[in-house]
């Protein structure tokens, strides 16, 4: 019951989602992302979960690691897929402020598509991760390639 109560205090960290999506240019939306409040708030409720986990029943659980069907009856334990989804709630969010950051200061995507992408993330994880390195790959591809054109043209 435990888990349950620490996963009942999550939600919290949906304010943070919508600030990054919705008012990105807000001051007090970017000192949020710049201290991870939230996923710093997140990985304490991590830590205080998997240490009670640890307490109660030890190392054991680290053996159904390797292994499908380990996995699968780690996660048919409720207790256990509470906190492995606060786990995923905390890298989301801790992988939603990156590109935040990431994109506010080099400005990689106009902010619409950065709402887009963090909506991704939030919803998808790994898959809007991944479109957001594609699109700034080629973005930044894109600028050096017109930057250099730019320094050849100058120089003739």
């Amino acid at each position: 019951m435990m888990i349950a109560a620490l996963f009942s205090t999550t939600g919290i960290a949906i304010l943070s989602w919508l600030l990054l999506i919705l008012l990105p240019k807000w001051r007090f939306t970017q000192f949020l992302a710049n201290t991870a409040v939230f996923p710093i708030y997140l990985a304490l409720l991590y830590t205080i979960g998997i240490i009670t986990v640890i307490v109660e029943a030890g190392f054991g659980f680290v053996n159904d690691f390797g292994s499908a069907e380990g996995v699968i009856r780690l996660l048919s334990n409720p207790e256990f897929a509470l906190l492995v989804w606060i786990h995923i709630l905390c890298f989301d969010q801790a992988v939603g402020h990156y590109v935040y950051r990431d994109n506010m200061a080099h400005r990689y995507v106009a902010l619409p598509i950065q709402s887009i992408l963090l909506f991704s993330i939030l919803m998808f994880g790994p898959l809007g991760f991944l479109c957001y390195l594609a699109i700034r790959a080629f973005s930044k591809n894109s600028r050096e390639k017109h930057a250099g054109t730019e320094r050849t043209t100058a120089k003739s």
